[in-house]
């Protein structure tokens, strides 16, 4: 059986999500982040998901090892979600300059982050015990938040797609087309 190729700016965007997911699990930088942008805290005082999922070894706080095992699953969404976001994109436009490939990445975020506080969101609604209308405000808040959070900080994402982009860039490789190409004949064989 042979393995699907991974194209280097799948790989870029995921481990950039990846990244954020680690330095927002490091209680340093989450304590930095809060106390200098205090208001960041307001939607979680009233039970909305902080920022990005955190990815983290051992439980922060009063969470339980149940609680971080739902987080760390958060990051799981989130870097698939981004992930097969980038390869949709990657496989439907290979010869995506600069600009298309780093909004591409920025979205691919954007995607994860509301994948990601959906169900964020809802494993707030159990643990609140919280009716029917209550799973659906904590879900839709969560997905809200998650993609804002994507916004603000789809920027690292978008860096590293564009590092990828167009023609002739490093992974990326668009044979010309052939006359039977032009023609719509189907060929017998894949193109190396």
């Amino acid at each position: 059986m042979r393995l699907p190729r991974t194209e280097p700016a799948v790989v870029a965007v995921t481990g950039a999500c990846l990244l954020l997911a680690l330095l927002l699990g490091v209680t340093p930088v989450l304590t930095a982040l809060t106390a200098h942008a205090g208001w960041i805290l307001v939607p979680s005082a009233l039970g909305a998901p902080l920022a990005l999922p955190p990815l983290r070894a051992v439980p922060l706080g009063g969470l339980t090892l149940l609680q971080l095992l739902c987080e760390d699953f958060a990051v799981a969404v989130l870097l698939t979600v981004a992930g097969l976001r980038m390869r949709r994109h990657v496989r439907l436009r290979p010869a995506a300059g600069r600009a298309r490939r780093a909004l591409a990445g920025w979205t691919a975020l954007v995607a994860g982050g509301a994948a990601s506080g959906l169900w964020r969101g809802l494993v707030t609604a159990r643990v609140a015990d919280a009716g029917v209308g209550g799973w659906v405000v904590y879900g839709v808040v969560g997905v809200v938040l998650g993609a804002a959070w994507g916004l603000l900080l789809g920027w690292l994402p978008a860096a590293a797609a564009a590092g990828w982009a167009g023609p002739g860039a490093p992974g990326v490789s668009i044979p010309p087309p052939t006359p039977a190409d032009r023609a719509g004949v189907p060929r017998s064989s894949p193109r190396p």
